[in-house]
């Protein structure tokens, strides 16, 4: 637990300073790292590391498509799959001709970290890189982060029907709603805060948001546990002491960043 407050206590500021102060290529770099970190503790769970060529190709796209995102924005980043999903086939029928294991999980897991994770990260360096995006980019953070808090709290305080006992047990029908409940009024007193620093939005819009970018990371943190039990891994990593591996921390936010961006757009919040 203290080395979990520690790392909470030193991760979140800086995490914070990059995304609000840092100019925008300091936050596809981050982002960059987080990836190719995340797709490498993929391989590493499913014992499959040993495949360099595929390693080495999931990683590629997956910073690709930060940069994609930076110098071409979102839409331009499917150019890059096309490419990396053929030679990432080639790659599998390489593999079973050498009677190397790899197999479909191998497949499945490139093709999840190298293109849907790297794409739903992407959102946040697409978030900084918009106008006011040191302001915009913290919203996935919030639905996220209060989720998280308000599922805690109320599946600690009402929890006592299960909502998904073999893939998360510690999840409750009363957490599910806390969360989505808590991530709608983040989103709402955000946009409050936001109006202080000269950007105003619809409060009704951004709970519509939060309500749906919390359904979102509920889903997130749920594929990503299920992930790790099919694997038979407790973590992603140990990069984070108390806190696990990239994919450990930012899970949630590869789905509830592209919906908020996606939702922003198109209900004209601001």
């Amino acid at each position: 637990m203290k080395a979990r407050l520690i790392v909470a206590a030193i991760g979140v500021p800086l995490l914070l300073a990059v995304l609000c102060f840092a100019p925008p290529w300091a936050v596809t770099l981050l982002f960059s790292a987080v990836t190719a970190l995340g797709s490498w503790e993929l391989y590493h769970i499913f014992h499959i590391e040993k495949r360099l060529g595929a390693l080495v190709l999931t990683m590629a796209c997956s910073v690709g498509v930060q940069f994609m995102v930076y110098f071409r924005g979102y839409g331009e980043t499917v150019y890059l799959f096309l490419p990396f999903t053929l030679l990432l086939f080639a790659c599998w029928v390489a593999y079973y001709e050498r009677e190397e294991p790899f197999g479909l999980e191998g497949l499945a897991a490139s093709l999840f970290s190298g293109a849907f994770v790297a794409l739903g990260l992407g959102a946040m360096t697409s978030l900084r890189c918009m106008e006011r995006g040191n302001l915009l980019v913290l919203a996935p953070l919030v639905v996220t982060m209060l989720g998280d808090s308000g599922a805690y709290f109320a599946g600690r305080g009402l929890g006592k029907r299960k909502m998904s006992p073999r893939t998360s047990p510690n999840k409750t029908v009363a957490g599910l709603v806390g969360g989505l409940l808590a991530s709608a009024l983040g989103m709402v007193i955000y946009g409050l805060v936001l109006r202080a620093f000269g950007l105003s939005g619809s409060l009704w819009k951004l709970a519509v948001v939060g309500l749906v970018a919390g359904v979102a990371e509920q889903l997130g943190d749920l594929s990503f546990s299920l992930i790790k039990r099919h694997a038979g891994a407790k973590d992603y990593g140990n990069l984070l002491p108390g806190h696990g591996g990239a994919y450990d921390r930012f899970d949630s936010a590869s789905f509830a960043a592209p919906t908020v961006l996606v939702l922003l757009k198109l209900l004209e919040v601001f």
